[in-house]
């Protein structure tokens, strides 16, 4: 079952393990016993991982002869960046319009 979207990816990305993976395929694509290898994780701990960001669409896998080849889908996590700064850009306004606020109180107390 294939969960796309903002919470798909939070999810994801919210395990060190995951994101260490997703750090490693943005190098290149990968076969699972190297990802295991390279990350120094067990099989199952990787297959474990892996069903999570195929789910979450940010890894595909393809065949190669006998081998299973992993690969990052970088446009995958585009939603959630999006969603995070619209987030950032929101509470900045938020905070600034509050600093603004707290500084034209103090003014009127220092008259």
């Amino acid at each position: 079952m294939v969960k796309y979207g903002v919470d798909a990816a939070a999810h994801a990305i919210a395990s060190a393990p995951r994101r260490a993976i997703i750090e490693r395929l943005s190098l290149g694509s990968t076969s699972m016993s190297e990802l295991a290898r390279a990350l120094d994780l067990s099989l199952p701990a990787i297959d474990k991982h892996l069903g999570v960001l195929l789910d979450a669409g940010v890894v595909t896998k393809s065949k190669d002869g006998r081998v299973t080849l992993l690969t990052l889908n970088p446009g995958s996590l585009d939603e959630l960046a999006a969603w995070a700064m619209s987030t950032r850009l929101m509470w900045t306004g938020l905070l600034d319009r509050f600093a603004m606020s707290v500084e034209a109180e103090d003014k009127e107390l220092d008259r």
